[in-house]
């Protein structure tokens, strides 16, 4: 009896490899697009954790307003202790308490503190102490990039809310030491929209 030998033939074995190459190619994409998708998944959490710092640190600095003037770096006109006002610049700045000073350093628990929005920027600026010097430079610190609107309101001793502070058609002098009840935070991103929220402000 003779016994033949069976193998693959070419059209068989490029079949064979043609395969192959589709299922390789659909793995690679399969994997490549795990890869995109976890590298947005990772962008968009380290978005939402620098969005979640920034509410924070509005929150902890309007919670502790504080009602203290300043001087006016001129050395004329006191400042009030919060300010603002389409006409001001910086728009808005006050005076905050609740400083911490883990090193013990000799200065004031209170600061002077402003907000501003530049170039697609939302801004806070510090300054060591209150009756800040002309010549002095504020801390400057970016806490949100590609924002398109950042507006506040402001609740008034008879629960009313105000759009600048002093309110319009009062007397300014008589809130040279007053500060809202409480700050409504109104945020609006270009990628996750607009962001809202209302702090209670501590000081009496």
């Amino acid at each position: 009896m003779n016994k033949h030998a069976y193998g693959f033939t070419l059209i068989e074995i490029l079949v064979a490899m043609v395969i192959v190459a589709v299922i390789g190619v659909l793995a690679y994409g399969g994997l490549h697009g795990l890869i995109r998708e976890r590298e947005r998944t990772a962008t968009s959490m380290q978005r939402l954790r620098l969005v979640q710092q920034a509410v924070t640190i509005m929150t902890r600095d309007f919670s502790e307003l504080e009602p203290r003037p300043v001087r006016d770096p001129l050395g004329g006109t006191p400042l009030a202790a919060f300010l603002s006002t389409p006409q001001n610049q910086p728009p808005l700045i006050f005076t905050r308490g609740g400083w911490s000073n883990p090193l013990a350093d000799v200065r004031s628990t209170e600061e002077r503190v402003a907000y501003q929005l530049d170039n697609d920027q939302l801004l806070r600026l510090s300054w060591p102490e209150l009756d800040v010097p002309a010549q002095t430079e504020p801390v400057r610190q970016v806490l949100l990039t590609d924002v398109t609107q950042f507006d506040l309101r402001f609740m008034d001793s008879s629960g009313t809310w105000q759009d600048q502070w002093p309110p319009l058609n009062v007397n300014s002098a008589a809130y040279l030491a007053q500060v809202p009840r409480a700050v409504e935070i109104d945020v609006t991103l270009k990628d996750l929209g607009r962001i809202t929220r209302i702090v209670e402000v501590a000081a009496p």
